[in-house]
């Protein structure tokens, strides 16, 4: 029964307003996903969908989250594997 599970990448630690974008490795990018949090929640959910609803291939992918009152920024990685 845990075999088909959605798949699904959780982002934690997040500013309660930002935006996160994620890219390929090449820079092309695959998704933008606004996030508008309650404070202590600070985490949004990514069903590896890409913008056109078509699932991503397996690969490395490079995130960007842009806090939308702050202003600050982080930079990251991660894999995919099917």
């Amino acid at each position: 029964p845990f075999l088909n599970q959605p798949r699904k990448i959780m982002f934690t630690n997040l500013p309660a307003q930002c935006e996160v974008s994620i890219f390929t490795s090449s820079g092309v990018r695959v998704k933008n996903i606004h996030v508008n949090n309650v404070h202590e929640v600070g985490m949004t959910h990514w069903d590896l969908l890409n913008d056109e609803g078509l699932e991503i291939a397996s690969g490395m992918y490079i995130y960007h989250v842009k806090s939308i009152t702050g202003g600050h920024e982080a930079i990251g990685k991660f894999a995919v594997i099917k």
